[in-house]
Order: C-alpha cells, then sequence, then structure tokens
C-alpha cells in the first residue's frame, strides 16, 4: 500500500507563463510546476508501481517500436 499523502502540483498543458516559474522559484514553499510533458513523463516512469485499480481507471499498453535511425 503506498504513502496515505497526497500530493498535489500545479500543472498546465499549455506551458507556465515566466512570472509564475519566477514566483514558483522565490515561493517560501518548495513548488514544482508540472506541464503535460513532465506529467506524462511521470505516468509513464511509475505506472508499473500503481496498483491495479488505478490502472484500470488509467489502462495503458507498452509498444515497442524499431527506432528509424536504426533500420537498414
Amino acid at each position: 500500500m503506498g504513502p496515505s499523502v497526497r500530493h498535489r502540483a500545479p500543472r498546465s498543458g499549455a506551458g507556465f507563463k515566466g512570472s509564475v516559474r519566477q514566483e514558483a522559484r522565490t515561493s517560501h514553499f518548495a513548488v514544482r510546476l508540472w506541464d503535460a510533458d513532465d506529467l506524462l513523463d511521470e505516468v509513464f516512469r511509475h505506472y508499473d508501481a500503481l496498483g491495479s485499480e488505478l490502472r484500470s481507471r488509467l489502462p495503458l499498453t507498452r509498444v515497442w517500436a524499431v527506432a528509424a535511425g536504426d533500420l537498414p
């Protein structure tokens, strides 16, 4: 069973304005800003460790492909 504390982070699908990033750097509290790419990176990085109930609510399938640079 995972930790009982839920972590919330400000997130944005369109990115953050410079003033928001500056405020996060100078804030008294530690703040991590997540844009859409950051959120997806974290979901992909930790998906296998998620509980089965959460994985059933967010069903993903890993797909392997040959990188274009590796083709003859």
